[in-house]
């Protein structure tokens, strides 16, 4: 199964995406992209880009299946997985000290809303759901002077309870779909 683990679902890319948003954040800095915006500020900062690296990453990594094996594994491929994702979600959580917690937390909201929408459609449905959700609250979601609207939850600050208990909401229900989808009580 550690073969499985690291040629099949290639578990160490999203490793490798954690370090390289983890440089990226440290070694922008100040940098910033011109985007257009519906209203304030064009300038987004270049870090709201890097939990798209590891959100990719981890949606990639639990598409690649070869089903024979999968179905005759002494343990379950979905235990791994989920001890994989577990894993993510800790290493994320731990590189939020270089990266900041927002960029953290910006991480596990998008994976538990493509790991959602994967569900439903398929795996780049997932991805391009990130995305367009960070598109979208970079471009449409930010006012003047620094303000950002309700939904745009990825603007808000780290200290923020109320993105914070959303992104729990949404990890807590993809746990359960996921539980549901592979057949688990």
């Amino acid at each position: 199964m550690r073969l499985y683990v690291t040629a099949v679902r290639k578990w160490w890319t999203a490793a490798a995406a954690i370090i390289l948003m983890a440089v990226v954040c440290q070694l922008s800095g100040k940098s910033s992209i011109e985007l257009p915006a519906l209203s304030g500020s064009g300038v987004t900062p270049l870090p709201y880009f890097t939990p798209l690296l590891v959100s990719s990453a981890v949606l990639y990594c639990l598409n690649r299946r070869v089903d024979h094996i999968e179905r005759t594994a002494v343990v379950p491929v979905a235990v791994i997985d989920a001890a994989c994702v577990a894993s993510v979600f800790v290493l994320c959580l731990a590189a939020g000290f270089v990266t900041g917690f927002d960029t953290a937390r910006n991480v596990l909201l998008l994976i538990c809303i493509g790991l959602l929408i994967a569900q439903v459609g398929n795996t780049a449905s997932g991805i391009a759901t990130g995305m367009m959700l960070l598109i979208a609250s970079i471009v449409a979601g930010r006012g003047p002077a620094g303000s950002h609207a309700w939904w745009a939850v990825v603007l808000y600050p780290s200290s923020s309870v109320p993105a914070w208990s959303l992104t729990a909401v949404v990890l807590a229900v993809a746990g359960i779909r996921s539980v549901k989808a592979s057949g688990k009580p």
